[in-house]
């Protein structure tokens, strides 16, 4: 019966993650911080998008963008193998390396925005930054450290710890964004404030810690010449890792940059996949860094990775599935009843990339699998093959002049197909039959879109949410 298999199935997941160092109960530690995340996400995220508005989000979304290419050209991909050296002083050398190139990425954007003004002739539509483009080198290297610092302690399995710090240093942003949009006469700027303000404020809760597993020594045995040939061993992470991930970063930013033009777009835009990647976070990142720590345990494991593998994506996707098609069918007429009128095409945006982020849930937490299978090659053409494939189909719609929607709209659809690949080549990657099972599950997620769709009609009068409808 399906219901006594449910049942069973749910008392072995309990009696897992009451037990001490296994992989489900890491994982429920992270989920608990992560949800706390996306609780404080849902309840102050309509109160700040009626206070400060699509055209601050919009200005705050090339914000982000800039800084997290920065920071990701800062940490070089070399976080992601921190769990993986035998010796401490090898880790504490790839973390001094980070610190290193985090600080160097800071001072050389400091210098490069004092001609700022020959950056807005050649982009004009990043001008609306203004002053605030100084900031973005010190934010860059304040998000790098709390990347650092959080896979510092993933590699401590201190995975408690690294959750609700996270959690923490969301809800501190937005009640800091909420009360400074509330008293301030300047709203559209507070939430690059917020986001400074309060990565800096966070640090010593990071370091707390850390300082049990080694942070003092960091500074004490510095050497350049052991630190270059760290960089030799793992030098793999800089050429292949890193150009896979910032890669990645662009491809998800492609909207920011094509719509930059557009402040309101790029408000609706940012909001939207900010909202998107709550299910992510919660579902999706909760399990992330705790597999790649389990798959690199487990390499020489095949069936008991084949195993962890298998179902770990049935459970995103059964945990997914619901949220997503909720968010794809019904976002903008939430959008609007939640944050007003101005944001209803924000809850279009959100639905035309329900599929992708759905897809992108399935995949995300396993991309690890190609670092451990010392693979990296793999994602990096398919990062590199989606990305273009995303231009293309933004400049052929915005050649068209079919508008800001037309384009979100290629840009989600081109995205899903990449992500549906991406989950047959993971799946395959530890001998399942990634096709066959990629393909079953987006039949079964198509059945479930109709009903939705056919609520959607007798509740709304419409299928789909439309842009500017």
């Amino acid at each position: 019966m399906p219901l006594r298999r449910a049942v069973h199935q749910f008392r072995q997941d309990l009696r897992r993650i009451r037990t001490e160092g296994s992989f489900a109960r890491h994982s429920f530690q992270v989920f608990s911080g992560n949800a706390l995340a996306m609780a404080s996400q849902l309840v102050l995220t309509p109160l700040l998008g009626r206070i400060y508005g699509p055209e601050a989000y919009g200005v705050y979304g090339i914000f982000m963008a800039l800084m997290m290419n920065l920071s990701y050209v800062a940490d070089m991909g070399l976080s992601t193998a921190y769990v993986l050296p035998r010796d401490e002083e090898t880790f504490r050398d790839l973390f001094r390396i980070n610190l290193t190139t985090a600080l160097g990425i800071c001072a050389l954007t400091a210098v490069a925005a004092l001609f700022a003004e020959h950056f807005y002739t050649l982009v004009p539509s990043w001008s609306a930054l203004g002053g605030w483009v100084h900031f973005v080198g010190p934010a860059a290297l304040l998000y790098a450290l709390s990347v650092y610092f959080t896979q510092w302690l993933t590699r401590a399995k201190l995975f408690k710890v690294s959750a609700f710090t996270g959690a923490t240093l969301d809800l501190s942003t937005r009640l800091f964004n909420l009360l400074y949009g509330v008293v301030s006469g300047t709203r559209a700027l507070g939430l690059i404030l917020g986001d400074a303000v309060v990565r800096t404020a966070i640090i010593p809760v990071y370091v707390r810690p850390l300082m049990r597993h080694g942070m003092r020594e960091v500074f004490t045995n510095w050497s350049w010449h052991r630190m270059r040939s760290t960089l030799r061993e793992y030098r793999r992470y800089p050429l292949m890792v890193f150009p896979e991930r910032w890669v990645a970063s662009l491809g998800l930013q492609l909207p920011v940059f094509a719509l930059s033009s557009d402040l309101a777009a790029v408000g609706h835009f940012s909001l939207g996949a900010s909202l998107l990647l709550i299910p992510l976070r919660l579902f999706g990142f909760s399990f992330s860094t705790v597999y790649m720590q389990k798959a690199s345990e487990l390499s020489d494991r095949t069936d008991e990775l084949r195993r962890i593998t298998l179902g770990l994506y049935k459970r995103l996707y059964g945990v997914g599935i619901l949220p997503f098609l909720l968010l794809t069918f019904f976002a903008d007429a939430a959008f609007d009843l939640l944050f007003g009128g101005p944001w209803r095409d924000a809850g279009v945006f959100t639905a035309y990339m329900g599929g992708f982020f759905f897809f992108r849930l399935l995949s995300d937490p396993m991309v690890s699998l190609f670092n451990v299978q010392r693979r990296e090659h793999v994602n990096l053409v398919f990062q590199v093959v989606l990305t273009v494939a995303r231009v293309a189909a933004m400049a052929v719609v915005g050649a068209m002049g079919l508008g800001s929607g037309a384009i979100m709209l290629s840009y989600a659809l081109v995205s899903m197909a990449g992500y549906m690949v991406l989950s047959t080549q993971l799946l395959s990657s530890v001998g399942l039959a990634g096709l066959r099972i990629t393909l079953k599950y987006a039949a079964l997620l198509a059945v479930a879109a109709a009903a939705m769709a056919a609520l959607r009609f007798a509740v709304l009068g419409s299928w789909f949410p439309l842009y500017g409808g």
